[in-house]
């Protein structure tokens, strides 16, 4: 005798789809919440693996005033920072030996994100007209150059310093702006020059690369 298989009743056929559809949200949704909520806390969160700088408890957001490009011409947008990571270094008019070693270190960690290189740009804050501004645009051709001279720029400055108030330590320190424009980190320059590398590679892959 030929046994008949036996068949799910009609109201659990009708109930598999659905199982399967939210299995498969499950798999694909998850991930891309867990990654969002990160990326929105992101200053809460302490990474183990980026401490080759020194974090920001809070991180600031930068209020941009329209800085002069000296340059360039016209002013700094307002949304500069904004959708890009910005390596930001302050220096007197006068770029001595140590502020050319920050600049080309701030270059050279552009250019080591390879594909990912339009990810993060370059800020020059200069106290005053910058002294060689010829070599500037020669050595230096994707550098954004700002004069923070002015009363506005020296209030912008105040907000790298320790306490975000104070006058900032001028040319010892390379800053890390993230893409929404929260200061987040910063580099002494007598550091090893790899981490800060390191750093934004690590950040480049939690958020995806933007």
């Amino acid at each position: 005798m030929t046994d008949i298989p036996e068949q799910a009743p009609p109201a659990a056929r009708r109930k598999r789809p659905w199982i399967l559809f939210t299995v498969l949200s499950a798999i694909f949704v998850i991930p891309v919440v867990v990654a969002w909520v990160l990326y929105l806390n992101i200053n809460n969160f302490n990474f183990a693996t980026t401490q080759h700088g020194e974090f920001i408890k809070p991180a600031r957001l930068l209020a941009m005033p329209p800085l002069p490009l000296p340059l360039a011409g016209g002013t700094l947008a307002p949304d500069y920072f904004k959708g890009r990571y910005t390596l930001v270094y302050l220096s007197a008019a006068a770029c001595n030996p140590d502020c050319e070693e920050a600049l080309i270190l701030t270059r050279q960690t552009r250019v080591a994100l390879g594909q990912r290189i339009e990810s993060a740009q370059r800020l020059y804050l200069v106290d005053g007209a910058p002294a060689n501004p010829a070599k500037l645009l020669r050595e230096q051709p994707d550098l954004t150059v700002a004069n923070v001279s002015s009363p506005a720029g020296k209030s912008f400055i105040q907000q790298f310093s320790a306490d975000g108030k104070s006058a900032p330590d001028i040319g010892k320190y390379i800053y890390l702006v993230d893409p929404r424009g929260f200061y987040i980190m910063r580099y002494s320059i007598s550091g090893k020059p790899e981490g800060l590398l390191k750093d934004l590679q690590h950040l480049l892959g939690e958020n995806g690369g933007m």
